[in-house]
């Protein structure tokens, strides 16, 4: 069994306590969680996908620069499929991006129990919903037509309920999967319960799946240096192209900043982690057949 280190789970406890300590004290408005969430997921979220031309290069002989420039077009090709896809069916595409949300998040307990890591992966995506419906179908309203966010803010919010119950019987019924992966999930409820659907985001991405992707990879590779050198180079050429993103949006409707901050953000996002995801699993597999 992979097991993860404790600091990790630390670092999450700690950040989480943090906030919601913060956020009692300031009960920042949508807007300002916006600007708080933006450089949050640019210095702590992207680097760890800012890692898949590092682990491209462990997979496959990218000879040269002509072999990275293959690589990275196939990459930015199925990127910017995502976007238009998401442009031309944008009801779908949220229902997609939750449901691949749900299955790559549940890797962050990799090495747990099976039923423990679907669970957590429903539990990233629909704790949230669970107390904050209203909050989630408003956010999804600025990703999706209005039904299409009402009936993805309920689904989840139920999708959220039957994990929560999952996890309460699962700990009850088979004592031995208590390890920190439970302790997490503990937490991700109570940050669920106490922060914003944007707030929550942003400490659970942040926090505890980016770290603990980013360290994971980042151990995996010969060399370290060269491949974190890489990835800071990429998150801030995806920094670059996120705002130059939101300067067209801002000329189109410069009244609707929160909009066009969150299609930048969360429609980014869900472009970037299919060609992201897909790459992972397959490294994952390589490591799983090299441990036998």
């Amino acid at each position: 069994m992979i097991t993860t280190p404790a600091w990790q789970t630390w670092i999450f406890a700690a950040t989480v306590i943090f906030t919601i300590s913060v956020n009692l004290l300031f009960q920042p408005d949508l807007l300002v969680q916006l600007f708080i969430l933006v450089p949050a997921i640019a210095i702590l979220g992207l680097p760890h996908g800012a890692l898949d031309l590092s682990i491209a290069q462990a997979l496959w002989p990218l000879i040269g620069w002509q072999g990275k420039a293959r690589f990275i077009s196939a990459y930015m090709g199925l990127t910017l499929l995502v976007i238009g896809l998401w442009n031309l069916f944008p009801g779908p595409a949220l229902f997609g991006f939750l449901i691949y949300s749900a299955f790559h998040f549940s890797s962050d307990w990799g090495g747990e129990d099976n039923l423990l890591r679907i669970t957590g992966g429903v539990t990233t995506v629909g704790a949230p919903a669970l107390f904050w419906q209203d909050d989630v179908a408003t956010i999804f309203a600025y990703l999706a037509p209005v039904p299409a966010a009402n009936l993805a803010a309920l689904s989840l919010a139920i999708a959220g309920g039957v994990a929560l119950i999952s996890f309460v019987s699962l700990t009850i019924i088979r004592p031995e999967v208590r390890a920190k992966a439970t302790v997490e999930h503990a937490i991700i409820w109570i940050a669920a319960v106490c922060l914003s659907p944007l707030v929550y985001f942003v400490i659970y991405f942040c926090s505890l799946h980016s770290v603990r992707h980013f360290t994971s990879a980042l151990a995996s590779l010969e060399n370290q240096r060269h491949a974190f050198s890489i990835a800071g180079l990429l998150t801030c050429i995806t920094v670059f192209g996120g705002f130059i993103g939101f300067i067209i949006l801002q000329r189109h409707d410069a009244a609707m900043m929160e909009q066009s901050i969150l299609q930048i953000v969360f429609i980014g996002i869900a472009a970037l982690t299919v060609p992201h995801m897909l790459l992972v699993d397959r490294f994952q597999k390589l490591k799983d057949d090299l441990r036998q």
